[in-house]
């Protein structure tokens, strides 16, 4: 995890980061982390309570800072601690209890401080102590050195370079040390002196760079028994104390001898050593390597001639390595393959690179049947004829990258069909034909990758036969079709083109799509890359992302976006929260990740934008938005409660203003006098009393329309109902409409509905008279009548 100060932790539970130039260390350190780097600042103090809980810490680096004083104890928290760094800082003593309480430290560095004193009981707690680095100081004595670090048992690297030491004597060191690597460089050590076992497991010893007179004193070849690797490169020492040097090892395997003083006497003398395997002879000027010079050197395994002068090698100067692997001639000036490299059967790994060769042969590399690895990058070279590797069938690397190649011949994956790499980036291909990788069954690594080619165009069928492939890396200039099957095994892809390619690549593991000009990564949640784990997306022109696009891919584990133009606005909260709380996905280089806009943010951290205050708008949006939400729910409740027989009211006179507006200047010729309309209780009454009433005396015409209430419907509602259809029925005529009603009917309605209400009906209606009429029942009467709409009376009895 990486983080930036003000409360902003990436994966807490792992890392945590924090480079803002913090003058102390921050008390909101998440108790769970395990790697926290506070380097880079201005931290001057360390106090007992700045790591308190830290319990879990595994990795503390303090380095780059400008501590000069820690207090005692101030580590005694740090109970799982195992490494700490406090280089280039400015202590200058360490005390008794500096490190009190890091008993499971491993790793200490102290490098480019200006530490002149250690006291006795410094290194007490440090019983686990293994890498001691104590580069660039000002300890002067041995002796006190020594004394510190025998409290060390396990300790087994000690890095003194550039130290002031001007000796080191066995009578300064009381008793042996587990030390298998010490480093002297850079010191103006003037003696070395060994008159008892002091080091009886040393095995690496470094003494490069030192340009004083120097005293080699080895008084027993059993004291350095144990040594391997002895590093004498860039150093003036005399013949004499070269042979002294080389007298005085027997199990020596590795030496370095690069200090522009080579002879041959010198190379007889390092070559005499019988267990010597491995001779690095870089920078030592040599222009032309004779036949001679490496006679005496017949056992070596390994020879390092990189970073010469080379031009042109004798034609038996190798031959006489007959156990040679590796053959390093990087960095010369030779212009061919040398002549000498044919026929060394023992040779597996061959390294011609940033030279001028500008033309392979067919027999340069003939008779190497053992060669695996073969570097031919940064040269000049035009074409590959597939010739060339006729011999080297076994060859497993090529590469052959930062050349000018223009094309593949039609045999060159024939003829290696046990490569596993191949780096060909970095050259003029413009176009790959099909099946040009034919053969090539065994092929993991593809590198074609070329910012200098024009236009790269892949055929179909190119890369037919690749079932193991795992990194593909493409060409930005790509021309190509979408991915057949054959790549379905593809783990690791680098390329700059189009998305669509992503398809097929299900099980694809590391994608690099930087430098596309990119604007947005929305088409990787489409692209089915559900095993992606490492997804690089540097140099483009993301400035707003979309968090939701990580979601889909459920494996991924590292993220890197440097180097995009970030927008601090809020379109990018969500994202910035998503950076500061996921503890899956390490985002590389989050804390410099810097916003390009809007011109008040330019040049701002991107995780130091305040995105919470755009949650707060959106919240407040979100309340408004609920509240409304609210009251629209609840008026229509309101309304239907308290309202809902007036709306009634009016939904029947809105449909009679628009019957009456519709039936407007038509006639209608009147054929009844009357319309009564009444209840099968009723129709006994009607025809008995009411017929000869009306029709025998007055000589009235009647409409009589027998009229039950609908079952199961509301009385009062289906009454308004029932007049009012019968009011627009007859509303363009002088017809005079009379409803009968009866006294269990209405003491419904009496009950259900107030008085005025149900009378609003006559009341409100201008046109029509509106008779009642009722029979009395029993002792109890109820009288009504509405004559033209204007006089109602009630009377009960």
């Amino acid at each position: 995890l990486i983080c930036s100060h003000l409360e902003r932790f990436i994966r807490a539970d792992i890392f945590a980061y924090i480079s803002t130039r913090v003058e102390a260390i921050p008390s909101d350190v998440p108790k769970s982390a395990k790697y926290l780097s506070v380097s880079v600042n201005n931290i001057q103090l360390i106090r007992q309570s700045d790591f308190s809980g830290l319990t879990e810490l595994q990795m503390l680096d303090l380095s780059v800072n400008q501590i000069s004083l820690i207090e005692d104890a101030a580590f005694s928290h740090l109970s799982s601690l195992t490494e700490l760094n406090l280089d280039n800082n400015r202590l200058t003593n360490l005390t008794d209890h500096m490190f009190t309480g890091l008993s499971n430290l491993t790793v200490l560095g102290l490098e480019y401080n200006k530490i002149s004193h250690i006291s006795e009981l410094a290194f007490v707690p440090l019983t686990k102590l293994q890498e001691l680095s104590l580069r660039d100081n000002l300890l002067s004595s041995i002796s006190d050195i020594v004394n510190t670090v025998s409290l060390c048992p396990l300790l087994t690297f000690l890095d003194l370079t550039k130290s002031p030491l001007t000796s080191f004597e066995s009578e300064q060191v009381p008793f042996p040390l587990n030390i298998t690597e010490l480093d002297l460089r850079l010191t103006p050590l003037r003696r070395f002196s060994l008159h008892s076992d002091v080091f009886p497991r040393l095995q690496t010893l470094h003494l490069s760079n030192i340009f004083t007179n120097f005293q080699w004193d080895i008084s027993d070849k059993a004291f350095l028994k144990s040594l391997r690797t002895l590093d004498l490169s860039k150093i003036a020492f005399s013949v004499e104390t070269y042979q002294l040097i080389f007298q005085s090892l027997e199990s020596l395997e590795k030496l370095s001898l690069s200090n522009g003083h080579l002879n041959r006497g010198l190379l007889d003398g390092a070559c005499g050593i019988q267990t010597l395997q491995t001779l690095d002879l870089s920078y030592e000027s040599i222009s032309v390597l004779n036949d001679s010079l490496l006679l005496s050197c017949s056992n070596l395994t390994e020879l390092d001639l990189s970073r010469n002068s080379l031009k042109d090698l004798g034609p038996s100067s190798l031959q006489m390595l007959t156990r040679l692997s590796r053959l390093n001639l990087r960095r010369n000036r030779l212009t061919k393959v040398p002549l000498t490299v044919r026929n060394m059967s023992s040779l597996t790994s061959l390294f011609l690179g940033y030279n001028r060769i500008s033309k392979l042969r067919c027999l340069d590399f003939s008779g190497l049947h053992r060669l695996k690895v073969l570097d031919l990058s940064e040269n000049k070279l035009t074409n590959l004829n597939s010739c060339v590797f006729q011999d080297i069938q076994s060859l497993q690397e090529l590469y052959i990258s930062e050349n000018k190649i223009l094309y593949f011949d039609d045999r060159f994956g024939i003829t290696l069909p046990n490569l596993l790499v191949l780096d060909a980036a970095e050259n003029n291909i413009e176009e790959l034909q099909t099946g040009v990788f034919r053969n090539m069954t065994r092929l993991t690594d593809l590198e074609l990758d070329s910012d200098s080619a024009t236009k790269m165009s892949v055929n179909g069928g190119t890369f037919d036969g690749l079932t193991d492939l795992r990194t593909l890396s493409l060409s930005q200039t790509l021309k190509i079709t979408v991915f057949e099957t054959w790549l379905d095994n593809l783990k690791v892809m680098f390329i700059k083109s189009s998305p669509e390619l992503f398809q097929p690549l299900t099980v694809l593991q590391t994608l690099d799509l930087s430098e596309n000009h990119l604007k947005s990564v929305d088409f990787l949640s489409e692209a089915n890359l559900t095993q992606l784990q490492t997804l690089k997306l540097q140099k483009n022109d993301l400035s707003v992302i979309n968090e939701r696009v990580f979601e889909a891919l459920p494996s991924l584990r590292y993220l890197d976006l440097s180097d995009n133009p970030f927008v601090c606005n809020c379109s990018n909260a969500d994202f910035i929260h998503w950076v500061i709380r996921n503890k899956q996905v390490y985002v590389n280089g989050a804390y410099q990740y810097r916003c390009e806009s809007p011109p008040s943010h330019q040049g701002a951290l991107l995780l130091e934008f305040d995105y919470r205050w755009c949650w707060e708008s959106v919240g407040f949006f979100c309340f408004i938005c609920s509240s409304a939400l609210v009251l629209l729910t609840l008026l229509p409740t309101f309304i239907h409660h308290f309202l809902r027989l007036h709306l009634l009211y009016g939904f029947y006179l809105l449909r009679a203003f628009l019957y009456h507006r519709q039936q407007r200047g038509r006639g209608c010729a009147e054929i009844y006098d009357a319309f009564v309309s009444y209840n099968v209780h009723d129709e006994e009454w009607v025809y008995r009393e009411l017929l000869p009433e009306l029709e025998g005396r007055q000589g009235w015409k009647l409409c009589l329309h027998h009229r039950d209430f609908e079952p199961g419907d509301s009385t009062a509602p289906f009454m308004i109902r029932l007049m009012f259809n019968h009011s627009s029925v007859y509303d363009q005529t002088d017809v005079q409409s009379q409803s009968i009603i009866n006294i269990q009917t209405l003491i419904q309605v009496w009950c259900l509905y107030s008085q005025s209400r149900f009378w609003d009906v006559c009341l409100a209606d201008k046109v029509h008279d509106y008779k009642a009429f009722k029979h009395l029942l029993h002792q109890r009467r109820l009288q009504m009548s509405c004559t033209k709409c204007g006089v109602s009376k009630f009377n009960g009895q």
